[in-house]
């Protein structure tokens, strides 16, 4: 994070940078970093070779040369890939598409030099408000005097005691005040470094970077750039002094005629620089979603994305593997109406029972493992993040839950550490019922659909963005590999668009879709998703 070349002690995941000890030390105290969820590191070094960075060119898994990009899955393969792993999905050769994401990423770092001269002009004018506010209180402090002046005449002692006390009050106010706009440049200052980080971080990315790291980090720099770009500081609320002057004075009431200062009813708002910041466009804007095919089933309950171009489809006590021609693949018994499907692999099925998370061998029922056991989990929305942690919400505790897999070994057995995260009472007020379903983004954030909203968190479980939408029912909600995240719209009828970072981007389809509830996304880059009556969909925009 600096240029010191001291040893590395830690890193922050929502930063995506490493931190010797005095960045971990500021970073953990400054108050816009304090919601990052930082990583701590025994010993590293920052120094990357021109081998190294050739070396990230080869296929970490058949030491083959990356030649081709997968447009299902958006990232870099090489030939062997695409004969196995990637085998029925899109792919072409990476060349094109790696000039790109370097355009992209060029287009980003404009808008981001952009952002940072805009901040410089905000600064300015900041201080210009500073200034005129200074002369406003001062003025202020003036009539004040006058306005003592005058009634000495009639009662002199009371006067200037009242004088003093409202003066004092106008260097309160005003303390108060010029601390919140100080703090509001210090806030600039700061989000100006941390862009110019990030500036410096994604022109080595986009200049250094040979095309496969440059996959490795594409989406996240791209994801970050834009969000820094698009989200700005709040400005201070200001609530300047304002003297009110009394009526006539008589000796009774000589406090209440003197008048008294107070802050006005409506915030002074710092002014900002209007210099123009352009737009950046999503990774893929999903414009054109075509339909593949659609097919009538009884009582679907839900969808779990699958290999290729398939998909599970839960059904009363049972749970069958569909292709996306509709034919059935494989059947699964015995899975009963309370059981939801958390994850699905080639050998086996996660599956959440009510307070219990267990391990089905697909194709066997009997060949079960339990993995953990909480009673609190029989209210709870469950789902497994990337990295390999179960992360469930209770609506009747209003809290997280996360508990860390240790690989295969099958935690029931042996003592279970669970972090639990009480939610903020503004949190808990917007999810009034359990929500359907929990996922993470591309960029690291947890997104869940409560009623008419879409709520987006970090990984500390605080609010990041709501979006709110009068008259909808948010459902199902998936994403995919380039950041993008699908939502159902039940009351609408409607699929709607989101960023990873969880802002609304636009309504994908409406045409021919009837009260939608799941969703899901097979590895070809199909969208599934249930909706009346008993219907099956399945389109591509890939």
């Amino acid at each position: 994070m600096c240029d010191d070349g001291k040893d590395i002690v830690s890193k922050c995941v929502d930063c995506d940078s490493t931190m010797c000890f005095e960045c971990s030390t500021y970073h953990s105290k400054h108050k816009i970093f304090k919601t990052h969820v930082t990583e701590k590191i025994e010993s590293t070094t920052t120094e990357t070779s021109e081998k190294s960075i050739l070396d990230e060119e080869v296929c970490d898994l058949h030491k083959r040369e990356i030649t081709l990009f997968c447009e299902s899955c958006n990232g870099a393969i090489c030939d062997e890939c695409a004969t196995q792993n990637h085998k029925s999905h899109k792919f072409c050769r990476i060349t094109f598409q790696a000039q790109k994401r370097r355009d992209f990423l060029r287009l980003g770092i404009g808008a981001l030099k952009s952002k940072i001269t805009e901040i410089d002009g905000t600064i300015e004018m900041s201080k210009d408000d500073e200034n005129s506010y200074n002369k406003f209180c001062t003025e202020g402090k003036e009539e004040i005097q006058v306005h003592a002046k005058r009634s000495k005449e009639i009662v002199c002692d009371i006067i200037d005691v009242l004088a003093k006390l409202n003066i004092q009050r106008i260097d309160e106010i005003q303390k108060k005040d010029i601390k919140s706009i100080t703090n509001f440049q210090d806030e600039l200052v700061t989000k100006k470094l941390s862009l110019q980080y990030i500036l410096k971080s994604t022109e080595d990315a986009v200049n250094l970077s040979r095309d496969g790291k440059l996959f490795n980090k594409y989406t996240f720099l791209y994801q970050t750039l834009r969000n820094n770009v698009l989200h700005s500081c709040d400005s201070p609320e200001v609530f300047a002094p304002q003297f009110c002057s009394g009526n006539p004075i008589e000796h009774t009431y000589v406090a209440k005629c003197f008048g008294l200062v107070q802050k006005r009813n409506t915030p002074i708002k710092s002014r900002t620089s209007e210099f123009h910041i352009y737009s950046l466009p999503l990774i893929c804007e999903a414009k054109e979603m075509t339909k593949i095919y659609s097919f009538t089933l009884n009582n679907p309950r839900s969808l779990i994305g699958f290999y290729d171009n398939q998909t599970w489809i839960q059904l009363p006590n049972t749970i069958h593997l569909y292709s996306s021609n509709g034919s059935v693949i494989k059947k699964q018994n015995a899975i009963t109406e309370d059981e939801q499907v958390l994850l699905a692999t080639k050998d086996e099925f996660w599956i959440k029972a009510k307070e219990l998370i267990k391990k089905i061998k697909i194709g066997n029922r009997n060949e079960a493992e339990d993995i953990m056991r909480f009673p609190a989990f029989e209210s709870c929305t469950c789902n497994i993040l990337k990295n390999n942690c179960v992360v469930a919400y209770s609506f009747r505790n209003k809290c997280f839950y996360e508990i860390k897999l240790d690989g295969h070994i099958s935690p029931i057995k042996k003592e279970i550490s669970m972090k639990i995260t009480p939610v903020e009472e503004k949190l808990a007020d917007l999810i009034p019922i359990r929500p359907v379903k929990i996922i993470e983004t591309a960029s690291n954030y947890i997104m869940l659909t409560s009623k008419d909203k879409v709520i987006t968190l970090d990984r500390n479980f605080k609010i990041c963005n709501v979006y709110a939408e009068k008259n909808s029912n948010f459902r199902g909600i998936c994403d995919d590999a380039y950041g993008n995240v699908f939502v159902t719209d039940y009351s609408l009828g409607r699929i709607c668009l989101f960023t990873s970072y969880g802002d609304f981007a636009r309504t994908v389809l409406t045409k021919d879709v009837s009260y939608p509830t799941d969703i899901t996304r097979d590895h070809v880059g199909n969208l599934w998703f249930l909706d009346c009556t008993n219907r099956v969909q399945i389109y591509s925009y890939i």
